[in-house]
């Protein structure tokens, strides 16, 4: 099957199933990159801004100093 009979098929397929392909592929992509990429069932951590309270401090604390010279 050429390319362009696959893309015309593709074409015609209901977005979900457009949807799990491109996952495939995806996934597909990943393991011929490296096949320690991602295992399938394992956690993997995710960092998330909660809880990050110093971050924040910070970030305040810039604004609270730059507030001053864009008024002035």
């Amino acid at each position: 099957m050429s390319l362009a009979e696959l893309i015309s098929q593709i074409q015609v397929l209901p977005k979900i199933d457009k949807l799990r392909l491109m996952q495939f592929l995806a996934t597909e992509l990943v393991k011929e990159e490296d096949a320690n990429f991602l295992v399938e069932n394992r956690e993997y951590p995710v960092w998330s801004p909660y809880n990050c309270s110093e971050a924040a401090n910070v970030l305040m604390n810039l604004l609270a100093t730059k507030q001053p010279e864009e008024n002035g």
